[in-house]
């Protein structure tokens, strides 16, 4: 198969002169960035409050937080925040395949409507949803954050041992995403149960395995600039706090805690847009793979 002509130029002309996709993934972006960033601000300064010994101060100050007039409100917010991060993502991934297979069958056609767009964004998402429970722990992020949440149980002496089990995890986890790679194609294009799904998806792989692990190296390196913007963001929580801790005066206090809120927020949605961007590209890459092969293998099967 050239690997070129195939799957890259396709994907790229998705991204090239579809704008409205890439605007309407920007939603489940903003979502996911704010999430991962909490995730890995809580990790950091978890850690940092367990290495340092202060779980007295952090309880204290936890304790004053249940004692605010707003607690109930931040309580509220975040599970609303949090439930729909869990049930957009999955209506969006399932709309993003979908659409991308109705755009390459109608590429020559008029262009496809904003109702078509949003009727395929919000049709099903219940088989997507129960793969990404199933499977969402083996994601890297998944696996970062349960290492860090592992070695602040464990004492001193046996961070190397939990390190060394974690990269087999990895290796394992990564094992499953190359042979799964096409399961969600076949969930949402071929209306697969998930078992169902990943035969489907391991039998495409090994037909295909030396262009599958290419394209699923590439995309994790595509994936590790994502992570490098989450830890730009990182910084903003603590420059905050830094901010809060030193600078005395009241007005240089809130007049640096809005600018920095700005920029912030405006960090957020640049990176949510080219995060956008790149998901939209690398489901593409995907989408052209696993139709060129289940050609192929519809051709083996006859």
């Amino acid at each position: 198969m050239d690997f070129k002509k195939n799957i890259i130029l396709p994907s790229r002309k998705i991204i090239a002169q579809d704008s409205k996709v890439k605007k309407l993934y920007f939603l489940p972006w903003v979502l996911s960035i704010i999430f991962l960033t909490m995730m890995l601000v809580y990790q950091s300064v978890y850690t940092y409050v367990v290495v340092a010994g202060r779980k007295n101060e952090a309880f204290q100050l936890i304790l004053r937080f249940f004692e605010k007039d707003y607690f109930i409100e931040v309580v509220i917010a975040s599970i609303i925040f949090l439930l729909l991060y869990i049930f957009l993502t999955p209506i969006f991934e399932w709309g993003l395949i979908k659409y991308i297979s109705k755009r390459d069958k109608q590429w020559e056609k008029a262009n496809i409507s904003s109702s078509d767009v949003l009727g395929v964004w919000l049709f099903k998402f219940l088989p997507v949803f129960e793969y990404d429970q199933m499977f969402s722990k083996f994601r890297f992020l998944s696996i970062l954050n349960f290492y860090l949440f592992t070695i602040r149980l464990v004492w001193t002496e046996y961070i190397q041992a939990t390190t060394y089990v974690y990269l087999v995890v990895l290796l394992f986890s990564m094992i499953i995403n190359i042979f799964f790679s096409y399961s969600k194609f076949e969930i949402v294009l071929w209306n697969k149960k998930v078992f169902s799904s990943i035969g489907s998806s391991a039998t495409i792989t090994i037909l295909n395995l030396k262009t599958t692990v290419k394209l699923y190296f590439l995309i994790f390196i595509l994936n590790f600039r994502v992570i490098f913007n989450f830890l730009i963001l990182l910084l903003f929580p603590f420059l905050i706090a830094f901010a809060i801790w030193f600078i005395s005066s009241q007005i240089f206090l809130w007049i640096t805690i809005v600018i920095l809120a700005i920029l912030f927020t405006a960090l957020i949605a640049i990176i949510s847009y080219l995060s956008a961007v790149l998901e939209v590209f690398t489901t593409s890459l995907w989408y052209f793979a696993w139709k060129h092969w289940k050609e192929k293998l519809k051709e083996i099967d006859e």
